[in-house]
């Protein structure tokens, strides 16, 4: 006989299975239920048993193979008429469910090793007699374990465990249901064998992964579609097997490993995987199984004391930061609560929330925060939300003048003041973040005030800038931060002594056993129990509390009078291995209506608004009971302090287990529906909701709205210097316009959004990205006659060629612009133009004709049109200036260089455009440090590199660094030195840029030769050399040959010494470089 729980065959009279313990019992070999001795027929599915006599209930015959593909091929009947009754009345139950769900299973393929030969040797009708036998011990195997048949594979099967009825242990129950399908048929084989002379021998190979259930039909029709390539390697995994040999993938092996004796087949290579699967042979069943041993684990009194003390210092007024690190479910939601009941109603307590799908939303957290405090609310008007913040305000007391429009601009309202939308963005998201600073402070003072912040890792870039600006103010103010996240977020924020750091490691047993008993209400819990229940969490509190809800809801224990009873023997209750099995089985046992609602909410978000809901699923009565029952279960809870109601998810992973059930095809429907929702509900205040509008319209292929909102949500993050978010935005909206039809219309919108991801993308180095969209530009806007927008393509070209150091392309594409600008008095391309053709001509040394253009671009702008920015990064007047400077500082007229810098300080500071400023201050730099006042050189420059590394200005930065290291050398910090030239260059190499290469190792060889380094100062000057002939930037060569001159002196070489100087001067001379021809001079006048 047997063993019905493991497999294992046991000698005849033995009443326990000899492999794992548990009581033999006759089973029924078609359904798998349980037998009273000396029975004839089963009693469930009223089969007939070895040796009973009558035709009746005959268990299904599944036919040969050898006619399997044709019409009236019997296999091809309804899974129905191979499903044993029990379980197909189980399917059909969870049906509504079924229809159309994604869902985790392990697939199973069984073939007959040389079939083909053995049916040319015997007679059709006994390969079909033979074939039919294997059929139904295997089914017996398959469904003794409750799995599928899916199909069957001319001399095999194709079966899957998990799907349609769920199990959280599939895999462990697929690889019995393989051994039990090879011990039935090796006693078959012995049969054959002896009969027939046939050696009858089965492979089968096991792999988990995603399956996609398309639908059911009464008859139990069945489609299983695969999730990427789950049935591909289940399949491979077969054909590697050995005849009578069962091979699990790596995927399977995961699951099953505690369970059964594993050895290692070697490797396989997929088509279309990078890289191979490991494959492994399944053993027999262990007679324990393997369990990790549990580590030594802290408890959280720690935590709560750090909690108190943080607490009782900021209502002191001295302000503290915790910052809570742990895994999912670990507990810091849990610890947040506790905070808080500590605070009662001492004090101001604001919660702000990051979402795992808004990541690109700029200031979530934040606005949220400001939403709170001011008691705004979603069905707000912009005139009531304006009042609520002036309310607010007045409740302060009198707030400087410019608090409140940076305020309402967070709150995405009118701010009152045009200049604000027209503003340089980094200084508007500077004074924004100092208004909303204040405003803490300002609350603080009559009142502490509690910030917390979850969820970390999916904080955007812009609320991780504010919160760090925070932090660093927090000292003297009676505030309490606290911000959670998992530990693969990286903080980036100061140290400071009033900073608390807190890392949750998992609950000891104890620990543990007592949250199950609180969980289930339960004083008195068998150890037995708490032990598994607690091995399986491994110290987490979520999963600790969602087992012991899941072995309650399962039925496997029920309390009686205050004291856990078991239904079954703790050892044979089945607890899942991962809190992702434990939710999917949660949310399978739901009824009809609330598993809908579940799944609908998982779309929305983690948070979800009860109107929004309502008219996503059409049904508000049942809509509302389904929420009062997920509330009971603890699925979702209402969010408090909030005006509308609102439910949120009580654990982000229920929403990702719910979302990723759902059908790909339902999703986009959903998210469709969700986004027309969302118009409709905010339709005076859309602004507010464009990038959760994108997210949808995105998600649910609504290509024409995706691209518009993708398109209004790139230009709020690029507002507010969000470039990487700007950036995904903005491709979102190209990709959207990829699938629409090309028309005049998307072709406008296309170029439209190319267009502005030139600033974004330039900002952050990703000049070859750039240069692809603008030659797709190009193509686009020559197909449908756009004059216009070409013009400012070609623009770009000649930006774009300037910084990967072609120059000779750059004054081309220029002098095309040119020419096209004074033809159609073109302002926009005639500055842009002149900027680059300048700037090219700077990058080769030729300074006079440098300044013409650069000069151009000033006496073009001077006056009111000096602040606009014609579509660059910065303002080109700023920008002219310090280039101009920088020729006349090489040309050597350091006056006329102070007068430049000095007329474009004035411009960009006016227009208080941060970016363009740095420039200017790298300029001011230069000058400093060659006029000898390199300390203070130094002050403005490391002010630029501080803001080149806030802002994530690339291009910026790398020139910032260049210019600073000869300030580094020059005051004695030659480490230093060396470092931010070798820097610059890191970074130019990054963004491959190469414009003016040569110079920035010259600058490396120039720091390597004042520190000493006389070896590496030749081998970098040499390399500066090499890039300057090849980008005909002469200038550099100059320099780097005065280099090699001096390392030839401090050798003692005078003739090396005399040739480099000599040739070095020469080039002065001819480029007209007064100061370095007078440095050539003096080191060759001191030869002698």
């Amino acid at each position: 006989m047997a063993c019905s729980s493991c497999g294992a065959a046991t000698r005849p009279g033995a009443k326990f299975c000899e492999e794992c313990g548990t009581r033999l019992d006759a089973v029924c070999p078609t359904c798998g239920a349980r037998l009273s001795p000396g029975k004839r027929f089963c009693g469930d599915c009223g089969a007939r048993l070895d040796g009973a006599p009558g035709t009746e209930a005959k268990p299904p015959q599944a036919p040969a193979a050898a006619r399997f593909g044709s019409e009236d091929d019997p296999r091809r009947v309804a899974p129905s008429g191979y499903t044993p009754q029990h379980l197909a009345e189980r399917i059909l139950k969870d049906r509504a469910a079924l229809q159309g769900e994604r869902k985790q299973v392990t697939v199973l393929f069984a073939d007959v090793s040389g079939f083909t030969s053995m049916a040319e040797a015997l007679d059709p009708e006994e390969v079909h007699a033979l074939m039919n036998r294997a059929f139904e011990l295997m089914l017996a195997a398959v469904h003794r374990y409750e799995g599928t048949v899916n199909q069957f594979l001319g001399d095999g099967l194709m079966a899957l465990f998990g799907a349609p009825v769920a199990h959280e242990d599939h895999a462990r129950r697929a690889a019995l249901a393989a051994l039990g399908m090879q011990r039935a048929l090796g006693t078959y084989r012995e049969e054959l064998r002896a009969r027939r002379g046939v050696d009858f021998r089965m492979r089968m190979g096991l792999n988990t992964g995603l399956v996609v259930v398309a639908a059911i039909g009464d008859n139990l029709r069945m489609d299983y579609t695969a999730v990427g390539d789950t049935t591909n390697v289940a399949a491979r995994m077969q054909q590697m097997a050995e005849p009578g040999q069962v091979v699990l993938a790596d995927a399977t092996r995961r699951l099953v490993e505690p369970y059964f004796h594993l050895t290692s087949v070697g490797t396989v290579t997929l088509k279309n995987r990078a890289e191979p699967v490991a494959a492994w042979a399944l053993g027999e069943p262990r007679s324990v199984a393997e369990t990790r041993p549990l580590t030594p684990l802290l408890g959280r009194r720690e935590a709560l004391g750090a909690l108190e003390r943080a607490w009782n210092a900021a209502r002191a007024g001295r302000g503290q930061v915790i910052y809570l690190v742990g895994e999912a479910g670990i507990g810091k939601s849990r610890l947040r609560l506790e905070l808080r009941r500590q605070v009662g109603a001492a004090a101001t307590w604001l919660e702000g929330r990051c979402l795992s799908f808004a990541q690109s939303t700029a200031m979530l957290p934040i606005s949220d925060l400001l939403r709170h405090g001011f008691g705004v609310n979603e069905a707000d008007s912009e005139s009531a939300i304006i009042e609520k913040v002036t309310r607010g305000l007045r409740r302060l007391g009198e707030p400087p003048a410019d608090l409140a429009p940076y305020l309402r601009y967070a709150l995405s309202v009118d701010p009152g003041e045009p200049a604000i939308a027209t503003m340089d963005p980094a200084e508007r998201r500077a004074r924004m973040f100092r208004a909303i600073n204040q405003l803490t402070r300002r609350s603080s003072q009559s009142r502490p005030v509690v910030l917390v912040v979850e969820d970390l890792q999916w904080i955007d870039s812009a609320s991780e800038d504010y919160l760090a600006e925070l932090i660093n103010g927090i000292a003297g103010e009676a505030i309490l931060l606290m911000l959670t996240w998992r530990p693969s977020y990286r903080a980036r924020f100061s140290e400071h002594t009033y900073i608390t750091r807190l890392v949750l490691e998992p609950l000891d047993e104890d620990d543990a056993h007592q949250l199950v008993r609180a969980t289930l209400g339960i004083d008195d819990l068998p150890d037995e129990l708490a032990t598994v229940i607690a091995r399986k969490a491994e110290g987490n509190p979520f999963f600790l509390e969602e087992i012991g809800r899941a072995l309650v809801e399962s039925g496997a224990v029920r309390a009686e009078d205050g004291r856990l009873a078991l239904v079954r023997p703790a050892s044979a209750i089945m607890v899942p291995d991962r809190v992702q099995d434990i939710i999917a089985a949660r949310i399978d046992r739901l009824g009809e209506e609330q598993k809908r609602t579940v799944q609908i909410a998982s779309v929305i978000g983690r948070e979800f608004a009860l109107r929004l809901l309502r008219r996503v699923a059409e049904a508000t009565d049942r809509v509302e009971r389904a929420l009062g029952d997920l509330k009971a279960l603890e699925f979702v809870y209402e969010k408090m302090g909030v005006a509308d109601l609102e439910y949120v998810f009580k654990h982000v992973l229920t929403q990702d287990v719910a979302y990723e059930s759902i059908l790909h095809a339902r999703r986009r429907e959903l998210h469709a529906r969700i986004g027309a929702t969302i118009e409709e509900l905010h339709t005076d205040r859309l602004e507010e909701h464009v990038e959760e509008l994108a997210q949808h319209f995105v998600r649910g292929e609504v290509w024409p709205k995706a691209a518009r909102y993708a398109r209004q949500a790139g230009d709020r993050a690029a507002a507010l210097c969000i470039d990487a978010r700007a950036v995904e935005f903005y491709e979102q909206a190209l990709e959207a316009l990829a699938q629409l039809p090309e028309s005049p219309e998307t072709a406008r919108l296309g170029l439209d959004v190319r267009l502005a991801v030139r600033a974004p993308l330039w900002r952050s180095g990703a000049l070859d990205r750039l240069f692809e969209i603008f030659k797709e530009a190009e193509a686009l806007a020559t197909r449908h006659g756009e004059t216009d927008r070409l013009d400012v393509v070609y623009s770009f070209f000649t930006q774009y060629y300037w910084a990967k150091g072609e120059q000779r392309e750059t004054i081309a594409y220029g002098q095309r612009c040119l020419d096209t600008a004074e033809r159609r008095a073109d302002l926009g391309l005639l500055v842009t133009a002149h900027y680059y053709v300048g700037h090219a001509y700077l990058a080769i040394g030729q300074y006079r004709r440098a300044l013409e253009h650069l000069n151009a671009v000033i006496e073009a702008l001077e006056g009111p049109r000096a602040t606009e920015r014609f579509g660059l990064s910065g303002l080109p007047y700023g920008g002219a200036c310090s280039l101009g400077a920088l020729c006349l500082l090489s040309l050597g007229d350091p006056e006329g260089a102070l007068d430049l810098i000095e007329r474009g300080e004035r411009v960009v500071q006016a227009a208080r455009h941060l970016y363009s400023e740095v420039p200017l201050m790298i300029s001011r730099g230069r000058l400093l440090n060659e006029g000898g006042r390199a300390q203070e050189a130094l002050e403005v420059l490391e002010r630029a590199i501080a803001i080149c590394r806030e802002r994530k200005f690339a291009g910026q930065l790398m020139r910032a660094l260049r210019a600073a290291a000869p300030a580094y050398s020059m005051t004695g910090r030659h480490q230093e030195a060396v470092a931010a030239a070798r820097e610059s260059v890191e970074l130019q190499e990054k963004a491959a840029a190469f414009v003016e290469r040569s110079d920035y190792v010259y600058r490396v060889a120039e720091a390597q030769l004042h520190s000493g380094a006389l070896d590496q100062a030749e081998a970098s000057a040499r390399e500066c050399i090499g890039f300057a002939h090849r980008l005909e930037e002469r200038c550099s060569e100059a320099g780097a040959l005065w280099v090699l001159g001096e390392v030839c002196r401090r050798r003692a070489d005078r003739e090396g010494a005399r040739r480099h100087w000599e040739e070095a001067l020469s080039i002065a001379q001819e480029l007209e470089m007064g100061p370095l021809a007078s440095r050539c001079r003096e080191s060759l006048a001191g030869l002698g």
